[in-house]
């Protein structure tokens, strides 16, 4: 369940679970573009600002790039992005996920990026057109191979965050940051950029230990915890369980 401020995007995620049943006890067919496009139009009800990444990110399985034209009615299309032999298994040992301890509520840091983007700011503007730029990059990165490039994108991808929210870092997340920048390719806090979670790719692979180790070992950075992750390749699936557990 996602936790009350959770920045992983993980609500996105949970809506759309949520809706699959709701299609399934209801005897009608979905496909992950339709629930993709209900979890966007439920988000947008419930006025908590949510786009389309993180129902892409998380109920299209493997490595994906999601593109949407500039025009109404919003249509989402997703690309697959096949992966070199071998890059999926390198990545996975170098993957490692951050919980740094801070979070905030990803509904203010949205309305924050939303009124910079309604006053259309010269700056604001280009960084609009810099993050689908970059996202480009990194699916060509992902297809090549290029870890270092891989790295690089999601270095840029959060200064790109920050350019739409400023303020989106914590004072303390930047000290990890600071602390983990020489052993890592590229970093990046997750979804909203709340400060919950920080994924990093690191130069070196099966490095949990040592990353743990390197932030108990700084003042301050103690109660960070360091967590292996695997890109899932396995598309979701609605399950029907039969009877109910007597408790008594």
């Amino acid at each position: 369940m996602a936790s009350d401020g959770d920045p992983r995007g993980t609500s996105s995620i949970l809506a759309g679970a949520v809706m699959a049943v709701l299609y399934e006890v209801s005897g009608r067919s979905s496909d992950a573009e339709s629930l993709i496009h209900a979890v966007l139009h439920l988000e947008q009800v419930l006025t908590t600002g949510g786009g389309w990444q993180d129902q892409v990110g998380g109920l299209i399985p493997g490595v994906k790039i999601g593109r949407s034209a500039p025009a109404l009615p919003l249509q989402v299309t997703v690309e697959r992005v096949e992966l070199p032999e071998g890059f999926m298994e390198m990545i996975n040992k170098h993957l490692l996920l951050v919980y740094t301890g801070k979070t905030r509520l990803a509904r203010n840091l949205l309305q924050d990026v939303l009124r910079n983007w309604y006053a259309r700011l010269p700056d604001i503007m280009l960084n609009v057109d810099a993050l689908v730029s970059n996202a480009e990059l990194c699916a060509r990165a992902f297809r090549t191979g290029a870890m270092e490039q891989l790295g690089h994108c999601l270095s840029t991808y959060w200064q790109q965050k920050k350019c739409m929210a400023p303020g989106c870092e914590p004072q303390a997340v930047r000290r990890i940051m600071d602390t983990l920048e020489p052993h890592v390719y590229g970093q990046s806090l997750a979804g909203a950029g709340g400060g919950g979670f920080l994924y990093v790719l690191t130069k070196e692979p099966e490095q949990k230990n040592t990353i743990q180790r390197l932030l108990e070992n700084t003042q301050g950075l103690e109660r960070c915890s360091v967590h292996s992750v695997q890109l899932d390749t396995k598309m979701f699936s609605v399950q029907w369980e039969t009877g109910i557990p007597d408790d008594r």
